[in-house]
């Protein structure tokens, strides 16, 4: 199919698609096609599809900071951004090597029986827990990437100076309450990459790009 001759090679390694070929080839798909691709697919599931752009753009908004990755999972976000010169460590747990750990209770009855493959950390990912690595490696950056709802994203902005969240909306990926604390929306950021809801790219994109950012506390006087 030549939307997976897109995102993996021979080898099942992923690859970086071309923009135009990318958004021409799943508009070409029936809805939820994508989506199945991207999750049942031999090699592991994938979430968020980086472009040329998005990585130029994003190496170029971290500059020379050291960055942690964590919830890297196979680690394609992490390798390509080196290759674009940032200095980077990716860190995943590896929790959802047992694809049920990523399922509700409801796609764990509705794949019952059915071989859907985990998520297995790259050759370039440490295995740690996020908070941990951010004690052990303490990074300017701290870079997280289609996070499942829920505490952790917190507990990131909390831990760390910076986070880059790179998500996909309220309710599929991160904890909106986190706007509580300091943040900017990297509007620019937006458009340049994709993931697996973009089904009809030129209707509509996914991909939201967050950047909270702890602020020194003001002098008094």
């Amino acid at each position: 199919m030549r939307v997976e001759r897109l995102l993996w090679d021979a080898r099942g390694n992923r690859r970086v698609p071309p923009v135009r070929a990318f958004d021409q080839a799943v508009t070409e798909l029936r809805r939820g096609e994508l989506e199945r691709i991207c999750e049942f697919n031999p090699h592991g599931p994938i979430y968020f599809i980086p472009t040329r752009p998005l990585l130029r753009a994003l190496a170029r908004k971290i500059g020379r900071r050291r960055v942690l990755e964590v919830a890297a999972g196979d680690g394609h976000l992490a390798r390509e951004l080196s290759r674009q010169g940032v200095k980077i460590v990716a860190t995943d747990s590896g929790t959802w090597e047992r694809p049920q750990a990523r399922m509700n209770a409801a796609e764990k009855r509705k794949h019952r029986g059915r071989n859907v493959p985990g998520l297995r950390l790259g050759a370039n990912v440490v295995r740690m827990e996020a908070l941990a690595a951010i004690v052990r490696f303490e990074p300017e950056v701290v870079l997280a990437c289609w996070l499942p709802p829920g505490p952790l994203l917190g507990r990131l902005v909390r831990a760390a100076p910076r986070v880059i969240e790179i998500g996909a909306g309220s309710g599929i990926t991160g904890d909106i309450r986190c706007w509580r604390y300091e943040h900017e929306f990297l509007d620019e950021l937006d458009a340049l990459g994709r993931c697996r809801l973009d089904e009809r790219p030129a209707r509509k994109l996914h991909t939201r790009v967050t950047l909270y950012e702890r602020r020194p506390p003001r002098r008094r006087g």
